[in-house]
């Protein structure tokens, strides 16, 4: 007996789900062939630090420009909704598709009504990668094989879109008296990592920046990465200028804040920001000092004299999806990164930052670096 396969999405038909032709006889008091109505609703899951984050580190006044300027190039990865989603529905054992669908939804929650033969099913979920210009979805034939792939090159671009996934396994029993329902939700896979420079003290022609640490994919099966290349991400430039303009003719507070040294910049501070895979959470990518490092961010400052410095700052917390992590720093005279201001900063002193908080376990610095010298052995 051929399979009869409907789908039903608020009231309307997948595209893409084939419907088969065939009948259940009325005789067969067993009918385990025929469908079996059942529900599935899905939910875009969106649990992240990027608020907790940004007022740990920009809750000042005077850098909520700054925030702006970060949260509104974030505006399109940290959502809570899914654009486009592809649907597959695999048969177990065998690990076959039956089904697949892709759909628009820009909603977070979608019902759909599917009439599916007695059997063990898995669902895997792919959302937001239309517009994504990175990462892709492969080897989805079948679920084992279902991963989220980015193209092989020693440097890629910044994700576009915050992507999420979804798998769940779904028994469907022959019991025509049982309405079955199943809840799938959608995880954001990957996360952003920035640093933000005080530039007071340099004066430069040109930054560029790289994040490597992070994975280089995403299984859907088992929502595991894979670290098989030292691929990085270039990070974007945000340019804070015209959030600051703005901000420098709306009327201020009436009660001064307390200085701290992030609001001493009289240059508009430069940051950088770069969406890619989780980080290593337990597998360090190196160590430094003794320290773990998780991640690291290169930065190459060619300076007005023409001659590039190369820092490698090492970060000692792990980025995980969803998250955001940023740090901060100053880019001293001769191009180097420093935690630290250069200099003691002026007005009231600051308490003692939390060592939870400090990103930093070390930096590496290379003046006059030139192209061709970028092989981190210990990488």
């Amino acid at each position: 007996m051929k399979r009869l396969v409907t789908a039903l999405a608020s009231m309307m038909s997948i595209v893409g789900l084939a419907t088969l032709s065939g009948g259940c006889s009325l005789i067969d008091e067993q009918l385990v062939n025929c469908p079996e109505e059942v529900t599935v609703d899905y939910h875009v899951r969106l649990i992240t630090n990027k608020e907790q984050e940004l007022d740990t580190k920009l809750g000042t006044y005077k850098n909520r420009p700054l925030r702006e300027a970060i949260e509104d190039y974030l505006s399109d990865i940290f959502v809570e909704t899914a654009h486009d989603a592809d649907l597959s529905f695999y048969a177990l054992p065998a690990d076959e598709r039956e089904f697949h669908a892709g759909e628009i939804w820009n909603a977070g929650e979608k019902s759909y009504s599917l009439q599916l033969p007695a059997g063990d099913y898995n669902n895997l979920v792919a959302a937001n990668l239309a517009d994504n210009g990175v990462v892709r979805l492969t080897g989805d034939e079948t679920s084992a094989g279902s991963y989220f792939d980015q193209n092989a090159e020693d440097v890629v671009a910044s994700h576009k879109t915050g992507v999420f996934s979804a798998r769940k396994l779904m028994p469907v029993i022959h019991d025509h008296k049982v309405q079955q329902h199943f809840d799938v939700d959608l995880y954001m896979a990957n996360d952003a990592g920035g640093i933000l420079l005080n530039v007071d003290s340099c004066y430069f022609s040109n930054i560029r920046c790289e994040i490597e640490g992070l994975a280089d994919g995403f299984n859907l099966q088992d929502s595991t990465y894979t670290y098989s290349s030292h691929t990085r991400v270039k990070a974007d430039l945000i340019d804070a200028q015209p959030y600051v303009d703005r901000a420098s003719v709306l009327p201020q507070p009436t009660v001064t804040p307390v200085m701290y040294r992030w609001q001493l910049w009289k240059r508009t501070p430069v940051i950088f920001c770069g969406v890619g895979f989780s980080s290593r959470t337990s597998d360090l990518l190196t160590t430094y000092d003794d320290q773990p490092v998780y991640w690291a961010v290169h930065l190459y400052v060619t300076l007005t004299n023409g001659t590039v410095t190369k820092s490698t700052v090492y970060a000692g917390e792990p980025l995980p999806a969803a998250n955001l992590k940023l740090i901060m720093g100053w880019l001293l005279s001769d191009g180097s990164f420093a935690p630290e201001p250069p200099l003691p900063p002026s007005g009231p002193p600051e308490p003692e930052p939390d060592p939870e908080l400090d990103l930093v376990v070390g930096v590496d610095v290379q003046l006059d670096w030139k192209p061709g010298l970028d092989f981190d052995p210990i990488i």
